[in-house]
């Protein structure tokens, strides 16, 4: 094991070039994002690890839970790691580990940090308002609608060569988190990355084919199931659907088959807050929000139930009956709903 860390108290602010020098100056970097990764999670977490490897560094990429098989089209995901499956090259362990696209360090599952150690150097990147600066050195910025912008902003920083394959990476991060580039968090800088990355000759046209046409029949029979079962409240200002075990299990889901689906519900022209929720194995329910307007704080509405996020999209994990935890969730969007009449 390296020696203890003894660089930076936790919670510290970095720039970009801050954070390039912190890992130019690495022997070994292990990528990390949160478990269930999205689209963001998992091009940033190639872009950064193929940017890395560029510039000489050894790193690796790693993630609790397989890529989404709606995302496996994209260069070099077959090279993620689970967290019993990695190694160095020369058999050492990280003496930094970046943790990507995670609002607490926690998102990214117990079985990563069983593996990693406590000594390394911890690098924090990241845009959820609720992130609380967990790592000894903390690019957060809350107005960047993905964190592959923040990747990017990094290599640009220090002058880094974004290779090909992580420059469809990127572009794949950014599209996703920013709805296809449709939500109000998409700023001109995040256009002006995009356009770079299209100049260096992102292949726009097939990324969102892939991205967005091309989903396997069992998301389309899963939506018809769950459209039938649509709940709407509050004179039709939100709308939620549930997903019950027995129907994951029945349509055979694989992880990154409801990625999107709540975007159906909350486009209703009534609709102000939209709400998924999945029953997970254990007893856990997920859910998701979305809110069309900043006055109902979906990210405060889910930190009740001990979640976070940013203002229009959140999520928390909450131990409990599917429904009784449906009840309570929409009880409070109604509370937040009525204090902006």
């Amino acid at each position: 094991m390296p020696a203890q860390h003894e660089g930076p108290a936790l919670g510290r602010r970095a720039t970009p070039e801050e954070i390039g020098k912190a890992l130019a100056g690495a022997r070994r970097i292990a990528v990390v994002s949160h478990s269930r990764p999205d689209g963001d999670a998992i091009g940033s977490t190639v872009a950064m690890t193929l940017i890395l490897r560029d510039q000489g560094l050894s790193a690796i990429p790693i993630n609790a839970d397989p890529v989404p098989e709606g995302l496996t089209f994209l260069p070099a995901t077959d090279q993620i790691r689970t967290p019993e499956n990695w190694i160095f090259p020369d058999g050492g362990e990280p003496d930094v580990v970046v943790l990507l696209d995670c609002a607490g360090k926690d998102r990214s599952g117990t079985r990563i940090w069983n593996r990693l150690p406590d000594s390394a150097l911890l690098i924090n990147i990241d845009h959820h308002v609720s992130n609380d600066l967990f790592g000894h050195l903390n690019l957060v910025d809350v107005s960047a609608p993905a964190t592959g912008e923040l990747v990017f902003r990094v290599a640009e920083a220090m002058g880094w060569t974004i290779c090909p394959q992580a420059r469809d990476n990127l572009f794949a991060a950014l599209s996703t988190d920013t709805g296809s580039f449709r939500y109000p968090s998409t700023s001109a800088d995040t256009f002006r990355i995009a356009a770079k990355l299209t100049e260096d000759g992102a292949d726009v046209g097939m990324i969102s084919q892939q991205l967005y046409e091309s989903y396997p029949f069992r998301r389309i029979g899963l939506l018809r199931e769950l459209l039938s079962d649509l709940r709407m409240d509050a004179e039709g200002r939100i709308a939620s659907y549930r997903l019950p075990l027995d129907m994951t299990n029945r349509w055979e889901l694989k992880p990154g088959d409801t990625e999107g689906l709540i975007d159906l519900i909350r486009a209703v022209d009534s609709v102000i807050v939209a709400v998924f929720f999945e029953e997970m194995p254990g007893g856990t329910i997920r859910i998701s929000a979305r809110s069309k307007t900043p006055t109902v704080d979906v990210g405060q509405i889910c930190g009740l139930f001990q979640g976070g996020g940013h203002r229009l999209a959140a999520g928390a994990r909450v131990a409990g009956a599917l429904d009784m935890v449906m009840n309570s969730f929409i009880n409070e969007v109604e509370k937040a709903l009525n204090g902006i009449n």
